[in-house]
């Protein structure tokens, strides 16, 4: 079982996210596909200097839109907030090698009342 470690922060001064990992994936941009295993742990939190107030929430996306077609759940429960960072941990049996989870990260920005949301995913990598 590893710790996947996924920092958030703000994309220059957009509404999307900029995402990184601690497998070494950083796109510079939402397009973060993070590799897990069976029973890893996933943590998202704050990246440093990351331009936002909070991440308000981790969700699934609705796999019934086109965009999100053949998502399923990777996670065995809802993600829960622990003090700012959220944690989850992936089910225990591998439902398949390149399965995905797409899900949604909420987001507040400083002085603006709006939640916004940002879409990455997670890929069993066996």
């Amino acid at each position: 079982m590893a710790k996947r470690i996924i920092y958030v922060s703000r994309n220059g001064r957009s509404h999307q996210l900029k995402l990184r990992d601690n497998q070494g994936h950083n796109p510079g941009n939402n397009k973060l596909s993070t590799d897990v295993e069976p029973s890893d742990a996933v943590q998202w939190q704050l990246d440093t200097n990351s331009g936002l107030e909070a991440i308000t929430g981790i969700k699934p996306s609705d796999s019934s839109k086109p965009a999100y077609r053949g998502s399923q759940d990777l996670l065995a429960a809802p993600p829960k907030n622990n003090n700012g960072i959220w944690e989850a941990t992936v089910v225990s049996t591998s439902p398949g090698r390149g399965k995905f989870e797409n899900y949604m990260i909420g987001f507040k920005i400083p002085n603006d009342t709006t939640e916004y949301w940002d879409d990455p995913k997670l890929q069993m990598k066996t």
